[in-house]
């Protein structure tokens, strides 16, 4: 018995070697053969350039399966088909999903001039060789080929539609700016923070900002604009209206620069072709350089007024001879950090040379042009017996061109209007008009016959006068003739997109309204403008209140508008108001007829007649 349990026992090695030999040759053949069909299953998890997401290991007769899944749709496709491999006891999953990101943030980084560091987030179904394969593919052959991409991003499921066009988008806009730039991503936000490689690349990136991809906004914008030197800028006036040239520094510059422009273009065109950069001289005012350059454009008629560096420089041809000498006061006196450049103004001949002395309830107002400061001493002393109280009002400027023996016409013509409660004289060339109104039907008559007999040798007299309440006549002829040279002569523009009155207006009109009660059988037409193509409309207008009051008989002035320059981009040109000229011509028609002109002797003109104008016209109609 003893014998026998020897035995047994000394079999038990033989049994265990035995096992242990099959199992050691056994076991990695049977995992090898579990794997091969897992292996393969593995490797279809590969998508769009990335590494299979899923792993798998065979332990015996078991499977083991890790990783994570860009999305719920592979995953539980991952486990049908591992489910469904013949041969593993069991399956041990140890699948889960990618962390969804919120926001989904990604950035590109311009690190250096040749490398772009992707950082964040990039979208779990997309691998970083497709990403990246899709970004070369956006970029022109010659940047792609020296740009290396370094992507540190981590998978992150929670990606916007439309991901990698925003994402070549954003690549295309950093490779604009200087190494050190950043443009980011957050959920379906884009921003760029940086320095603008050069003048022509910020101007690229602020048209690329309005065309954001589908789907998409642009929300901060912390770009600066390229510097540049000289920094120069330059407003020139001519036949077509004002042109801008040059550099502005701020989007918020250019609409100052734009409100200011317009006001001094009076009506006509503004073409802007600033380009924004940095590199104004330190120590300058934006603000006070802008009011300087219009305050000396003012005294341009053609010509320009130019920044070179810190240098500001008035060239061309002057309004009148007096102008040349406010721009050489004007030089004298620049703000801080603003020199002195050239000042070549010279002055023309004005022509028609014009002059007028207005009565009113309460001033005697001179406008138009003299020959000299005498001329305007020996006027002052021509109005001087005739004042009652009055003021006396000079708006007078100083110009060459004048006709022969004009203070000696307008002292004459002062004698007239001193009998008269209210009226005007005009000189034009050699031409002296005399309107108004007497106190008394024989104080009307009176001036009118002595009116007749008092200009100097050479000049032409025409007079308008009759007594107050009563409707002056006037022969229809010398109303045709007094008409064509006012209509001739005037310029009415209003200003973009506006259909109010400017101050400047009122003389204008106020001659209109003389001449229709000079003239009872006239009935006037008036045509609005429209806008020249491409007009960009300034920033809405604050209205004043006119502070004077409005003398009795005259139509009631609105107050002038100030135009506060909104600080935003520059505004896109306005689409075309087909019923502006017509409110146009309406605004002056009611003018107008708050003037003393009867309803059935001012219309505004068919519609027609306002197409393709730039200013306002008249016309008389008999």
């Amino acid at each position: 018995m003893a014998i026998r349990s020897i035995g047994w026992l000394a079999g038990l090695p033989l049994l265990a070697g035995a096992w242990f030999a099959a199992t050691g040759w056994a076991e990695p053949r049977l995992e090898a053969a579990l794997e091969a069909p897992a292996d393969a299953v593995a490797a279809a998890t590969a998508r769009d350039g990335a590494e299979p997401w899923l792993r798998v290991e065979a332990r015996g007769r078991d499977l083991v399966a890790s990783g994570e899944a860009p999305g719920r749709a592979a995953l539980d496709d991952a486990r049908t088909t591992l489910a469904a491999l013949p041969g593993p006891r069991r399956i041990v999953d140890r699948l889960g999903l990618v962390a969804e990101a919120a926001p989904f943030a990604w950035a590109v980084v311009h690190r250096a001039p040749d490398r772009l560091d992707l950082i964040g987030h990039r979208p779990a179904e997309l691998g970083r060789a497709a990403l990246a394969e899709a970004l070369s593919r956006s970029l022109p052959a010659g940047i792609a080929a020296g740009i290396v991409l370094r992507d540190t991003a981590r998978a992150a499921r929670g990606a916007p539609d439309g991901f990698p066009e925003a994402a070549r988008f954003l690549v295309a806009q950093v490779l604009q700016l200087k190494p050190g730039a950043t443009a980011a991503m957050s959920d379906r936000i884009l921003s760029l923070r940086g320095e603008a490689a050069s003048v022509e690349a910020y101007a690229a990136l602020r048209a690329d900002l309005a065309r954001p991809p589908a789907g998409f906004t642009v929300g901060e914008v912390a770009v600066e604009p390229a510097v540049v030197s000289p920094f120069v800028w330059s407003a020139s006036r001519g036949p077509e209206g004002l042109r801008l040239d040059g550099y502005t520094q701020s989007e918020a510059d250019r609409a100052a620069i734009l409100a200011a422009a317009r006001l001094v273009a009076d009506g006509a065109p503004v073409t802007d072709a600033m380009r924004t950069a940095r590199g104004l001289p330190a120590g300058i005012d934006p603000r006070a350089l802008v009011d300087r350059a219009f305050a000396a454009l003012a005294l341009v008629r053609e010509g320009d007024v130019a920044l070179e560096g810190a240098a500001l420089s008035i060239r061309g041809t002057a309004v009148d001879t007096q102008a040349v000498r406010e721009a050489e006061a004007l030089a004298a006196g620049l703000p801080a950090g603003l020199s002195r450049g050239t000042v070549a103004l010279t002055a023309s001949p004005v022509s028609p040379y014009l002059a007028t002395i207005r009565r009113g309830p309460d001033a005697f107002t001179i406008t138009g042009h003299l020959p000299d400061a005498e001329a305007r001493n020996a006027l002052r002393a021509a109005l001087r017996p005739y004042l009652y109280g009055e003021r006396v009002i000079d708006r007078s400027r100083l110009a060459d061109g004048a006709p022969p023996a004009l203070v000696e016409a307008l002292t004459a013509g002062i004698g007239a209007l001193g009998q008269l409660a209210e009226g005007e004289i005009t000189a034009r060339d050699e031409s002296l008009r005399i309107a108004g109104e007497g106190l008394y039907p024989e104080s009307a008559r009176r001036v009118a016959a002595e009116a007749a007999r008092i200009a100097p040798a050479g000049w032409r007299t025409e007079v308008a006068v009759g007594a107050r309440g009563a409707a002056p006549g006037s022969d229809p002829a010398a109303c045709r003739d007094t008409f064509a040279a006012l209509a001739g002569e005037s310029t009415l523009r209003f200003d973009p997109g506006s259909a109010d009155l400017k101050p400047a207006f009122y003389p204008v009109l106020d001659e209109v309204a003389g001449l229709a009660r000079a003239c009872p059988q006239a009935r006037i037409e008036v045509a609005g403008h429209d806008d020249p193509p491409g007009t960009v409309l300034p920033p809405a207008p604050r209205e004043v209140p006119a502070p004077r009051e409005t003398p009795k008989g005259k139509a009631a002035k609105p107050g002038k508008p100030v135009d506060k320059a909104a600080e935003k981009p520059a505004e896109k040109p306005a689409l075309p108001d087909p019923g502006l000229p017509q409110r146009r011509a309406a605004a002056i028609v009611d003018y107008l007829l708050k003037a003393g002109i009867p309803a059935g002797r001012i219309a505004p003109a068919p519609a027609e007649a306002s197409i393709d104008r730039r200013a306002v016209v008249f016309a008389l109609r008999s």
